[in-house]
């Protein structure tokens, strides 16, 4: 005669089967630990691929251009220094003129009685170049030649006509003449003429004596 209770957990041995045995862990090996890497190398490997940019260099300082005063007395010092040196027109250009200006220009030692007569007109001129219509080349070569052979020829004043005529706005030859005169040593002075010679058209120039005629 079987047994009510064994015959009883049987049947609960079957409605409630034994769960699977756990599969057993799988062992994971360590990884070995990464080597301490330094800053260089670090610093290496975070900007591989990163393109260097060149800082671009300030540009030189800009020269402060001389004041127009400082550059007209450095002017007067080289021809004064240097009586044989070709005249300049950039030295010339410094003696900027206007149309109707009158000019005069006497060197250290002329006296005041003596302008004053220039500026009367006395003596008389006894040579003189008209300058209108010449290229500044040609009116350069025309004021070399008078005062050079005014002075070979033993020649006291001598007439420039420059005009008034306007380029740029300014009397070119006019101002040429201004500033190439006193580049030459042997112009003594000069002063603008009276109306009936020319008046701010021309200039009555005084040269140096010859040694033989002082």
């Amino acid at each position: 005669m079987k047994s009510p209770a064994l015959s009883e957990l049987k049947k609960t041995l079957r409605e409630n089967p034994a769960p699977p045995a756990p599969k057993p862990a799988t062992v994971v090996p360590q990884a070995p630990p990464e080597p301490e890497v330094d800053d260089a190398t670090l610093f290496a490997q975070a900007t591989r691929g990163v393109r260097r940019i060149e800082a671009e260099s300030p540009p030189p300082p800009t020269p402060a251009k001389p004041d127009a005063n400082v550059l007209r007395r450095r002017a007067a010092a080289v021809a004064e220094d240097a009586p044989n040196a070709p005249i300049s027109d950039t030295a010339a250009l410094l003696h900027a003129v206007a149309p109707e200006e009158t000019l005069s220009f006497a060197r250290n030692g002329v006296q005041a009685r003596v302008m004053q007569k220039l500026k009367q007109g006395q003596p008389h001129w006894q040579a003189a170049v008209d300058l209108h219509g010449c290229t500044v080349d040609a009116a350069r070569e025309a004021v070399l030649t008078i005062i050079s052979d005014g002075r070979r020829e033993g020649l006291q004043v001598v007439k420039i006509v420059h005009g008034k005529g306007l380029m740029n706005g300014q009397p070119l030859l006019k101002t040429c003449v201004n500033g190439w005169l006193r580049q030459l040593p042997d112009v003594l002075a000069f002063v603008s003429s009276l109306p009936r010679d020319g008046g701010t058209g021309a200039v009555y120039v005084l040269l140096k004596r010859r040694r033989e005629d002082a």
